[in-house]
């Protein structure tokens, strides 16, 4: 006797009515789950019981997304000449399928040109798009990436100050970024302009239009001695500007210029640009001050420029939140509020650093403070071989006061004070640490700023990172899609 078939398991069907069934099938969709799915999308009822004039109003809606999507079809065949018409005003960002290009033309939307300014915006676009490689490429400046299509929407706002025709310029190079310096001096620039001020066309902030008049000024053949700038500049120190390297951000370059202008060296300029003096300004009268005192002491091991940054800056205006009962806090003002450079020696300056690190492992700013986590991955890389000689590296992030004060008092640095920036969200910090049989080792702990820049990596007293750990750090940059500053130096 044959045996009985067992009925497979189906899952539940929904009813579908014939004319129902064949208009899922026309709309070109797998069943009536997905279809529910295209209702619910273009704000129809998610049901199967559907009208005639229902059915018939839904395949019209179709028959528009065919032809729009026809239409998409064909301009992303030369997306370039579509950024032009987006530029004159004949097309939306919408109408772009490809995210890369549509992101382009948003750009280009939220600029809010003027007409005269989109019209030389749309000749620019159009010439990249045949001689060039600008549209979709990226550059680095500073620590910072930039999109060059902010770079072109930066020439055309000043398209009344072009010296020659856009159509004349000449491609010598495939690299995209001496392409753009290319097109901004054949348009801007009567004599050679440093290549680290390229970044202010590419720039969208309050100091960018500023930096955009010293570059034709600059390309000009005019002096920048009567621009305003956030420091007092002399003749010795523009000199020292216009010479810095292209890899320096313009507020870097202006430090240079400060610092080489006191005496100071490279190798000093190179440390300071490694901490906030780099791209900040405030309360410069007093950090003028201290920059003098640094070049005069060449002696300083580059090391404790940082430290000594970190302690003054702490000293003079940082303030503190301290209980003076219980349930009762106050805001104190910083402890040296008033603090000078002059007639300070450097070294009783580095004994006074010394000690406040020994004070900020003892005590450590509010203990009990925490704050969210930065959204970017740790790292866990074994090396050696396992039962013989594994250990295993790792990078995670520091989220308490406590933890940060533990870091500054077993390697001995000042990693504590940060505190308030991580809570703020203007910093996070990091530790490596190498695992192994014979326990924990702390080995550097790493600063990292908000735009995803690895800005400072200090070990035990301040030092630099061996090799070893640059290649951890190098690993863990790669893995998150971080940069390296190029301030941070290998021992």
């Amino acid at each position: 006797m044959a045996k009985r078939r067992r009925r497979a398991r189906l899952r539940p069907r929904l009813a579908v009515p014939h004319r129902v069934a064949k208009h899922i099938e026309r709309l070109g969709l797998y069943d009536a789950a997905d279809y529910l799915a295209w209702c619910r999308a273009r704000g129809f009822r998610a049901c199967v019981q559907k009208s005639f004039a229902e059915l018939e109003q839904e395949w019209c809606v179709h028959g528009r997304d065919l032809v729009r999507a026809r239409f998409r079809y064909r301009k992303d065949r030369k997306p370039g000449r579509m950024i032009a018409d987006v530029c004159a005003g004949r097309a939306v960002a919408g109408d772009l399928a490809r995210p890369r290009w549509r992101s382009l033309a948003e750009r280009i939307e939220r600029a809010r040109l003027a007409p005269a300014a989109r019209r030389a915006l749309r000749t620019l676009v159009e010439i990249c798009d045949r001689k060039g490689d600008l549209l979709l490429a990226e550059g680095v400046f500073g620590h910072a990436h930039y999109a060059f299509v902010d770079g072109l929407i930066g020439l055309s706002r000043h398209h009344r100050s072009w010296l020659r025709s856009p159509q004349a310029w000449c491609v010598r190079t495939h690299n995209a970024r001496r392409q753009f310096a290319s097109l901004s001096r054949h348009l801007l620039a009567r004599y050679p302009v440093p290549a680290f001020l390229d970044a202010a066309w590419l720039r969208d902030d309050r100091a960018a239009g500023a930096y955009r008049d010293w570059f034709v000024r600059v390309g000009n053949g005019r002096s920048l001695r009567r621009v305003a700038a956030p420091i007092t500049l002399s003749h010795r120190i523009v000199h020292h500007f216009l010479g810095a390297p292209e890899h320096y951000s313009i507020e870097q370059a202006l430090r240079r210029g400060q610092i080489r202008a006191s005496g100071g060296d490279d190798r000093l300029v190179d440390a300071v640009a490694g901490t906030r003096l780099g791209d900040h300004f405030q309360h410069e009268a007093f950090w003028a001050t201290v920059l003098a005192f640094l070049a005069r002491n060449p002696e300083l091991d580059s090391s404790q420029v940082g430290p000594i940054v970190d302690y003054l800056h702490h000293q003079r205006f940082v303030e503190r939140d301290v209980f003076v009962a219980r349930g009762e806090r106050r805001r104190l003002p910083a402890p040296q509020p008033h603090l000078s450079m002059k007639g300070r020696r450097l070294s009783v300056l580095l004994r006074q650093v010394a000690r406040w690190h020994r004070e900020l492992a003892r005590s450590g700013p509010g203990a009990s403070i925490r704050w969210k986590p930065s959204g970017i991955g740790a790292l866990d890389f074994e090396t050696g071989v396992p039962g013989k000689s594994l250990r295993v590296w790792r990078i995670r992030e520091l989220l308490s006061a406590s933890e940060l004060r533990r870091e500054g008092s077993v390697l001995r640095h000042c990693v504590a004070s940060y505190a308030g920036a991580c809570a703020s969200g203007s910093a996070s910090i990091w530790t490596m640490e190498l695992w192994s049989f014979e326990g924990v080792q702390k080995r550097q702990t790493i600063e990292v700023s908000p735009n995803r820049v690895i800005v400072q990596c200090r070990g035990r007293f301040n030092r630099d990172p061996n090799e070893q750990e640059r290649q951890m750090l190098s690993r863990w940059a790669q893995q998150e899609m971080l940069t390296i500053s190029r301030f941070v130096a290998t021992a």
